[in-house]
């Protein structure tokens, strides 16, 4: 049996090299590969991965989508197991891969497994806290499944998002699995949308800790803003979920969002000009991320069919 790793790129350096420093030092008791899809990298990426000696395909970058380019990527490999990684995810340690494999093959009906993401020493404290407070953010592992006796539409849209969690930040699935089920063509949301295919098909997902990432993004509340409307509005679309549903929420969440990040900043007692720092950007995060929800699940609400 052998593991076959995929990784989307586009100017990923300089840390590409350090994430692939991790991954080809990986200690793990299957054999592995690694191939690279490539959109039109400028900034040496190319280069770095053709110096290497990777496996790698060049696609323009107006051609790129999250599913259909895994997809690609996991055409051109050979392995019954495929993992799916990110150009600035880190392994935390010689361990992750092991940690992955484990995991799906734990039990004959688990479809995938999904990594621990915990940020890097130098994001933002607020990101920190997200990161630390999410799904993939757990030190407790996770088996994911329907109720016994119960369909993924019996659920309320937040029990249906908790089972059928998933990120392609680093995961792992199997071939056999992948050849019914490829990840979904879409901008957005593919491994959540494959996900939910794989659990209402009466599969199993591992979310597993023992492996391990280092995956953050500096920022700025605008591109937290365009994250989270994208995010809010692929919940609603494949769950039903609404995190903040009225004008007047929005408003609310935000405030007591800014009142938290405040009380963090104050347990942080950072230099007076640092704390008027953290203090401006948080009371514009908070603004971003709450009314990003409100509006991206509105979009979706009002863009689907009347009988969805």
């Amino acid at each position: 049996m052998k593991v076959s790793i995929i990784i989307p790129t586009c100017n990923g350096m300089p840390l590409l090299g350090r994430v692939l420093d991790g991954i080809l030092a990986q200690q793990c008791s299957l054999p592995f590969d690694l191939f690279c899809v490539d959109s039109e990298s400028t900034d040496g990426t190319w280069e770095e991965l053709e110096r290497r000696g990777l496996a790698r395909l060049r696609i323009r970058r107006s051609e790129f989508n999250h599913g259909k380019t895994r997809n690609l990527a996991f055409g051109r490999t050979c392995g019954e197991l495929l993992v799916s990684t990110v150009q600035d995810a880190t392994p935390a340690d010689p361990f992750w891969l092991q940690g992955l494999v484990d995991a799906l093959l734990s039990a004959p009906e688990v479809a995938g497994a999904y990594s621990r993401q915990l940020p890097y020493d130098t994001a933002n404290p607020f990101i920190k806290l997200r990161i630390r407070n999410w799904v993939a953010g757990r030190s407790e592992r996770v088996v994911q499944r329907l109720p016994e006796g119960r369909s993924l539409k019996d659920l309320a849209p937040l029990e249906q998002l908790a089972v059928c969690a998933f990120d392609d930040v680093s995961s792992i699935m199997r071939r056999s699995v992948w050849e019914r089920q490829p990840l979904p063509e879409r901008r957005f949301g593919e491994d959540l949308a494959w996900a939910r295919e794989i659990i209402r098909t009466g599969g199993t997902i591992v979310y597993e800790p023992a492996s391990t990432v280092i995956h953050s993004h500096d920022t700025t509340p605008l591109r937290e803003f365009r994250r989270i409307y994208q995010d809010h509005a692929n919940l609603y679309e494949l769950f039903g979920v609404t995190t903040v549903p009225t004008l007047r929420h929005a408003w609310q969440g935000s405030r007591s969002q800014a009142r938290l990040y405040r009380d963090l900043v104050d347990q942080l007692a950072p230099p007076a000009t640092e704390r008027a720092r953290l203090l401006r950007f948080a009371r514009r995060l908070a603004f971003a991320e709450t009314f990003a929800q409100y509006l991206g699940a509105r979009k979706a609400r009002r863009s689907l069919p009347p009988d969805q």
